[in-house]
């Protein structure tokens, strides 16, 4: 299950699901109660992992408005400048669960306001009026009594039943073994948003009912999106057409607490409709209403998608958007773009168009569309290569090796060895970052002391020197020196990247600076990937291992958590589909993690262990950060106002802000 997570994560980097960052549950926090009574009585309780309403209507209806649907005033239409975008592949659906690729996530960034943005490694409000936290008291935790038979977080961060010996933690912080018959009190959080008064493009006004109807449908099994939230949700209430309240289920920690609230669909065009008809309802797949800037006016299939200015956006009296109208064109080749002074007659050309051979060569020899002025947008990408060390690898009769890497100064080394930037100039032009740990050093949690092991072949044969690994007999090999055993190891990757494959030739050629003989191989990803104990990579069957993995706001120290390893469950182990590959245990690095999980961000406990952690694997690598892939839209000069950034997924973010200079 963890690594499925991890994997959704990635996943929705590489196709810009709008998701919001996944919390992993880890200490229990609080509640289950019916809440006191709202002026809106607009309630929707989850039970059995699906929405129902509170007054028994069926779990896909479309709850009723709470107030009468008003038409807005028509303001005067905006004079406004067309501007092309040019992507790859055209979108199959502008549904909000509907298609999850990057170009469908940019045209819905037109079409849908975004509640907050999530902009280098943090949250922002944007139609919210500001992001929830403990310290202004709009999130909060409350004592709640649970009983037998309640769903609760339990004390090890799994979502159950509360039945005979559960064990769960009260509200006093002590874990405790549930008994028949009695109630424990728990702590439970409960968050309130205040959203700004958004209107739908017909000129209706969004109400109560749209915010309870994006719950409903995100929660309903027919809807295919990550339902961790969803299902560790108490109850989800509307207080009145702008102020909504999320209450989690007795016992869950949600770390991103305060973007638990859902996008409103419009209840009044969708009565009547089920989530599974949603999926493939033409007024939500290709003309969708819109609350955000722009709005469908035609979409011509295999060609292009025409938006126009949405006369009812809520903020069109600031003059916003700028743009008077949005054209989505698609089939754009990323190689020709980059040859072409005109852009192809594109004024923005997306992410999505350009492989790594073009992001390879943007660092090279100007192109002649740079030459004519075209502005290149490069950023670091939140996904991240990195190698990992088989320190605890399952040995089999087909898998036999020495333990060459359960001494940390060997991993200090064989890093110090590696020229990471050699890597960055070659495969990226020169833009990717190098990477210390599983976040990037811009990460507002980056410890300032963090170890940092820089390319130094002198001090990483000095160190291998230091941990009994020498050259016996002159010829250039290290040996192991109580066995003589030479030092020979292997590196794998799936054979489907090219980049991966010219990482681990890269790391061939630095080791033998250092003595070290590597081989490389590769494997398909289905194999490569495969769950253990046959794939190499989860069955913990490698010397080393490179993949990518993804950073996020929250870090990942999870990923290196004892509890994690993969192997047997039957030997004490958490199972093949956990996400721990190397191997490493360390009792340290378990506690600064586990600590860190179990509190909220913008707290000292939080910020300090995450910091601990990042130290220990730092210093001891159970794994070898490399660098981060890149991102790349190109845009004529006359296009402002573009702001690519790391942990957005789509350019168009704030498109509402572009415009095209006279």
């Amino acid at each position: 299950m963890k690594r499925a997570i991890l994997f959704i994560c990635l996943l929705w980097w590489l196709a810009a699901c709008q998701q919001p960052d996944e919390a992993v549950p880890t200490v229990p926090t609080q509640a289950m109660e019916v809440l006191a009574e709202t002026a809106v009585p607009t309630r929707i309780v989850v039970d059995e992992g699906s929405a129902i309403a509170e007054e028994a209507a069926a779990p896909t209806a479309v709850p009723e408005p709470t107030t009468e649907p008003t038409l807005t005033v028509e303001p005067t239409p905006l004079p406004g400048t067309e501007l092309v975008v040019c992507m790859g592949k055209e979108p199959t659906s502008l549904y909000l669960y509907g298609d999850s690729s990057l170009p469908a996530t940019a045209v819905r960034h037109a079409l849908y306001e975004n509640l907050y943005t999530s902009l280098s490694y943090g949250y922002q409000p944007q139609a919210l009026e500001k992001m929830p936290s403990l310290a202004d008291g709009d999130a909060f935790f409350q004592e709640v009594t649970v009983r037998e038979n309640d769903w609760v977080m339990n004390a090890v961060g799994r979502r159950v039943r509360l039945v005979e010996r559960e064990q769960v933690v009260d509200a006093s912080g002590k874990t405790v073994t549930f008994k028949e018959g009695n109630e424990v009190v728990m702590q439970q959080l409960v968050v309130d948003f205040a959203v700004k008064p958004l209107v739908w493009s017909d000129g209706t006004a969004v109400t109560a009912a749209d915010y309870l109807l994006g719950f409903t449908v995100a929660s309903d099994p027919d809807t295919p999106n990550n339902k961790t939230i969803t299902e560790r949700t108490a109850s989800y209430e509307a207080i009145d057409d702008t102020h909504l309240r999320w209450t989690g289920i007795p016992g869950y920690l949600d770390i991103t607490y305060f973007s638990n609230i859902w996008p409103p669909l419009p209840s009044h065009q969708l009565q009547g409709l089920t989530p599974r008809q949603l999926l493939t309802a033409p007024e939500v797949a290709q003309m969708p209403l819109s609350t955000g800037p722009f709005v469908v006016e035609e979409w011509l299939p295999g060609s292009e998608i025409r938006l126009g200015r949405n006369p009812h956006y809520y903020r069109a009296s600031e003059g916003l958007p700028k743009l008077g109208r949005l054209i989505f064109r698609f089939g754009t080749d990323g190689a020709a773009i980059l040859q072409d002074p005109a852009l192809g007659g594109c004024d923005v050309v997306t992410q999505d168009v350009f492989g790594q051979e073009q992001l390879t060569a943007v660092g090279g020899d100007p192109t002649s569309a740079q030459q004519a002025g075209a502005v290149f947008h490069i950023q670091p990408s939140p996904i991240y290569e990195h190698i990992a060390f088989g320190i605890d690898s399952v040995f089999t009769d087909d898998f036999r090796r020495p333990d060459w890497f359960e001494d940390k100064r060997v991993r200090q080394a064989i890093t110090m060895c590696t020229n990471r930037q050699q890597m960055i100039d070659e495969l990226t032009g020169g833009y990717g970052e190098m990477m210390h740990a599983y976040i990037p050093n811009q990460h507002p949690l980056y410890p300032a002391d963090l170890p940092e092991w820089d390319y130094d072949p002198v001090a990483a044969n000095a160190l291998l020197d230091e941990a009994r690994l020498l050259d016996l007999d002159g010829d250039g090999r290290r040996q192991e020196l109580s066995s003589g055993t030479t030092f020979t190891i292997t590196i794998g990757t799936n054979n489907e990247s090219g980049l991966r494959q010219q990482i681990n030739n890269i790391f061939q050629e630095n080791m033998r600076d250092c003595g070290i003989v590597v081989e490389t191989y590769t494997r398909s990803a289905g194999t490569w990937f495969g769950d253990g104990p046959g794939g190499p990579v989860f069955g913990r069957r490698f010397d080393l291992a490179e993949f990518g993995w993804l950073s996020r706001v929250q870090p990942n120290c999870d990923l290196y958590l004892s509890e994690n390893v993969t192997g047997p469950e039957s030997i004490g182990l958490g199972g093949w589909s956990n996400v721990n590959v190397t191997g490493w245990r360390n009792e340290a690095f378990d506690t600064a993690c586990r600590a860190a999980r179990a509190a909220l961000p913008g707290t000292p406990d939080y910020d300090s262990n995450h910091q601990a952690a990042l130290r220990i694997f730092a210093d001891e690598l159970p794994a070898m950060p490399l660098f981060t892939r890149i991102e790349l839209a190109v845009a004529q000069p006359t296009v402002q106002n573009i702001q690519l950034n790391t942990t957005q997924p789509s350019e168009l973010w704030n498109v509402f802000e572009w415009d095209v200079e006279d």
